[in-house]
Protein backbone atom coordinates (compact mmCIF):
# COMPACT_ATOMS: atom_id res chain seq x y z
CA UNK A 1 0.00 0.00 0.00
CA UNK A 2 1.27 3.46 -0.82
CA UNK A 3 -0.50 6.72 -0.13
CA UNK A 4 2.11 8.84 -1.87
CA UNK A 5 1.86 11.00 -4.98
CA UNK A 6 3.59 10.09 -8.23
CA UNK A 7 6.03 12.95 -7.53
CA UNK A 8 6.79 11.50 -4.08
CA UNK A 9 7.35 8.05 -5.57
CA UNK A 10 9.74 9.45 -8.19
CA UNK A 11 11.67 11.46 -5.60
CA UNK A 12 11.88 8.58 -3.14
CA UNK A 13 12.86 6.15 -5.91
CA UNK A 14 15.80 8.37 -6.86
CA UNK A 15 17.37 8.59 -3.37
CA UNK A 16 19.05 5.17 -3.10
CA UNK A 17 20.44 5.15 -6.67
CA UNK A 18 21.92 8.62 -5.95
CA UNK A 19 23.40 7.35 -2.68
CA UNK A 20 24.82 4.24 -4.39
CA UNK A 21 26.42 6.35 -7.14
CA UNK A 22 27.94 8.80 -4.64
CA UNK A 23 29.70 6.15 -2.55
CA UNK A 24 31.66 4.67 -5.47
CA UNK A 25 35.29 5.23 -6.33
CA UNK A 26 38.13 4.02 -8.51
CA UNK A 27 41.56 5.30 -9.52
CA UNK A 28 40.00 8.07 -11.63
CA UNK A 29 37.10 9.08 -9.34
CA UNK A 30 36.70 9.79 -5.64
CA UNK A 31 33.43 9.21 -3.79
CA UNK A 32 31.15 12.24 -3.50
CA UNK A 33 30.56 12.35 0.23
CA UNK A 34 28.66 15.65 -0.02
CA UNK A 35 26.02 14.02 -2.24
CA UNK A 36 26.04 10.94 -0.01
CA UNK A 37 25.36 13.09 3.07
CA UNK A 38 22.62 15.05 1.25
CA UNK A 39 20.76 11.76 0.72
CA UNK A 40 20.65 11.21 4.47
CA UNK A 41 19.08 12.82 7.50
CA UNK A 42 21.78 14.47 9.64
CA UNK A 43 21.18 11.81 12.34
CA UNK A 44 20.94 8.85 9.97
CA UNK A 45 22.02 5.43 11.14
CA UNK A 46 23.46 2.94 8.65
CA UNK A 47 23.46 -0.75 9.51
CA UNK A 48 25.64 -3.17 7.54
CA UNK A 49 24.73 -6.79 8.26
CA UNK A 50 27.93 -8.29 6.87
CA UNK A 51 28.69 -10.28 9.99
CA UNK A 52 25.08 -11.42 10.36
CA UNK A 53 24.65 -9.12 13.37
CA UNK A 54 23.38 -5.55 13.31
CA UNK A 55 26.20 -3.03 13.57
CA UNK A 56 24.56 0.44 13.65
CA UNK A 57 26.91 3.19 12.49
CA UNK A 58 26.22 6.94 12.58
CA UNK A 59 26.50 8.68 9.20
CA UNK A 60 29.84 10.44 9.78
CA UNK A 61 31.44 7.30 11.21
CA UNK A 62 30.30 5.32 8.16
CA UNK A 63 31.81 7.90 5.79
CA UNK A 64 35.05 7.93 7.80
CA UNK A 65 35.26 4.14 7.70
CA UNK A 66 34.69 3.95 3.95
CA UNK A 67 37.13 6.79 3.32
CA UNK A 68 39.70 4.99 5.47
CA UNK A 69 39.37 1.84 3.36
CA UNK A 70 39.79 3.90 0.18
CA UNK A 71 42.74 5.93 1.47
CA UNK A 72 44.58 2.86 2.77
CA UNK A 73 44.04 0.91 -0.46
CA UNK A 74 42.12 -1.82 1.39
CA UNK A 75 39.47 -1.31 -1.32
CA UNK A 76 40.82 0.04 -4.62
CA UNK A 77 37.51 0.28 -6.48
CA UNK A 78 33.90 0.27 -5.38
CA UNK A 79 30.84 0.65 -7.58
CA UNK A 80 27.22 0.15 -6.54
CA UNK A 81 24.12 0.13 -8.76
CA UNK A 82 20.45 -0.43 -7.96
CA UNK A 83 18.80 -3.43 -9.60
CA UNK A 84 15.22 -2.70 -8.50
CA UNK A 85 13.12 -1.33 -5.68
CA UNK A 86 9.72 -1.33 -3.98
CA UNK A 87 8.31 1.68 -2.13
CA UNK A 88 5.60 1.96 0.50
CA UNK A 89 4.67 5.11 2.31
CA UNK A 90 2.23 7.35 4.01
CA UNK A 91 2.38 11.11 4.42
CA UNK A 92 5.95 12.02 5.37
CA UNK A 93 7.16 8.43 5.86
CA UNK A 94 8.41 5.92 3.32
CA UNK A 95 10.10 2.53 3.28
CA UNK A 96 12.16 1.31 0.35
CA UNK A 97 13.40 -2.20 -0.39
CA UNK A 98 16.21 -1.83 -2.88
CA UNK A 99 18.36 -4.55 -4.41
CA UNK A 100 21.85 -3.69 -5.58
CA UNK A 101 25.00 -5.05 -7.09
CA UNK A 102 28.22 -3.79 -5.56
CA UNK A 103 31.44 -4.39 -7.47
CA UNK A 104 34.36 -4.30 -5.06
CA UNK A 105 37.79 -4.65 -6.63
CA UNK A 106 36.18 -6.43 -9.59
CA UNK A 107 34.06 -8.88 -7.57
CA UNK A 108 30.27 -8.56 -7.75
CA UNK A 109 28.15 -8.86 -4.62
CA UNK A 110 24.39 -8.49 -4.68
CA UNK A 111 22.24 -7.59 -1.73
CA UNK A 112 19.17 -5.85 -0.40
CA UNK A 113 18.86 -2.55 1.44
CA UNK A 114 15.86 -1.70 3.61
CA UNK A 115 15.67 2.07 4.06
CA UNK A 116 13.31 4.26 6.03
CA UNK A 117 12.93 7.77 4.68
CA UNK A 118 11.31 10.89 6.09
CA UNK A 119 10.26 14.06 4.34
CA UNK A 120 11.98 17.01 5.97
CA UNK A 121 11.75 20.55 4.60
CA UNK A 122 10.34 19.17 1.35
CA UNK A 123 13.12 16.62 0.76
CA UNK A 124 13.09 12.84 1.19
CA UNK A 125 16.01 11.75 3.38
CA UNK A 126 17.24 8.38 4.62
CA UNK A 127 16.76 8.20 8.37
CA UNK A 128 17.93 4.58 8.70
CA UNK A 129 19.15 1.95 6.26
CA UNK A 130 20.21 -1.65 6.80
CA UNK A 131 21.57 -3.98 4.15
CA UNK A 132 22.67 -7.56 3.76
CA UNK A 133 24.48 -9.33 0.96
CA UNK A 134 22.99 -12.25 -0.92
CA UNK A 135 24.33 -15.62 0.18
CA UNK A 136 23.87 -19.28 -0.63
CA UNK A 137 20.36 -20.32 0.33
CA UNK A 138 19.16 -16.70 0.47
CA UNK A 139 18.89 -15.35 -3.10
CA UNK A 140 17.60 -11.89 -3.89
CA UNK A 141 13.80 -11.66 -3.95
CA UNK A 142 12.55 -12.13 -7.54
CA UNK A 143 10.45 -8.96 -7.35
CA UNK A 144 13.59 -6.87 -6.77
CA UNK A 145 15.75 -8.08 -9.66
Amino acid sequence: MSLLTETDLAEIGAVLPRLYAAVGWNTAKAPDWDVFRRCCHRQAVLVPMGSGAATPVPLDAFVAGMEGQRASGAIRSFDEVELGHRIEGYGNLASVRSSFVATIDGIDRRGVTFAHLVREEGRWLILAAAWENEREGAPLPADLI
